[in-house]
């Protein structure tokens, strides 16, 4: 019994240990950059909108903030499959699984730089347009200093930027959803195989978020605009970085219970019902 015990215990360890060593190699440029923010507030200059010795709680704590609500809307991944299913598998087209698309291998330029540059891009993007609609409905002008972190805590700030972060969360991890597990779109008519928000999901959230934070910017210096841009970038890079790690450990491990969701068909068996697939990307 004893000797039972120990052994469930020691495979308890070693699991947790795996865990650990896993998660550190996903997220260390997260960890560095964050290590780095934190150094260079408390002792130099105010790097990332707070300065001195209070920059470590307020910085940690913005982190774990943005963190958690970056990752939460991850566990409703297999709800919000059921409703898209509904709205994709309709008519002539179909949600199909390609086993030789899926994508669980670790890519450093992948998971450190392009996800998290689309993370930053597409939420700029969702800000500029979100300060653009308050713009509209209280007919003032809006500042981009209205979302930028000023150090003390404002409910309507918070709010903003946490819907922000969901909405950009909650899109993004669907996309990488269906990209990891390779599934595509279907016409059963014509057998052509599309794959969904493959450009739009990398090119247009970066290229127009960083656009549209420059015009919100655009009654600042131009070298200004820059620097809070920059600012933004380094306090948004970690929990991105974390979110898409969590995100990949989270669709690897409810594959089969998302695929269910999503209600897809093998490649295989389309093939073998419909004839040959054009595939298309």
């Amino acid at each position: 019994m004893h000797h039972d015990n120990y052994n469930r215990l020691a495979d308890v360890i070693i699991s947790s240990q795996k865990a650990l060593s896993n998660g550190i190699r996903l997220i260390w440029p997260a960890v560095v950059v964050l290590l780095l923010t934190l150094f260079v507030s408390a002792f130099f200059t105010k790097f990332v909108f707070v300065t001195g010795v209070e920059s470590f709680w307020k910085i940690l704590l913005r982190f774990f903030r943005l963190t958690i609500i970056l990752t939460l809307p991850i566990l409703f991944l297999p709800y919000i499959s059921v409703f898209m299913q509904y709205l994709l598998n309709r008519g002539n087209y179909r949600l199909i699984q390609i086993p030789g698309e899926r994508n669980y291998e670790f890519n450093r330029w992948h998971s450190w730089l392009i996800r998290p540059l689309q993370c930053i891009g597409l939420a700029m993007l969702i800000a500029a347009k979100f300060i653009t609609v308050l713009q509209i409905y209280t007919g003032n002008t809006i500042t981009a200093a209205a979302i930028l972190p000023s150090g003390q805590f404002n409910p309507a700030r918070f709010l903003s930027i946490t819907a922000i972060a969901m909405t950009t969360s909650l899109l993004l991890s669907f996309l990488w959803t269906l990209d990891d597990l390779g599934i595509r779109y279907c016409n059963r008519k014509t057998g052509e195989v599309r794959m969904i928000g493959k450009y739009i999901g990398i090119l247009l959230p970066i290229v127009f978020g960083f656009y549209g934070m420059f015009s919100l910017f655009e009654s600042h210096e131009r070298l200004l605009a820059v620097q809070y841009i920059f600012q933004m970038i380094i306090v948004l890079y970690p929990p991105f970085v974390v979110m898409n790690a969590f995100h990949s450990l989270y669709t690897e491990k409810y594959e089969a219970d998302l695929l269910g969701k999503l209600n897809t068909q093998s490649q295989f068996t389309f093939t073998d019902k419909h004839g040959p697939s054009n595939v298309k990307m």
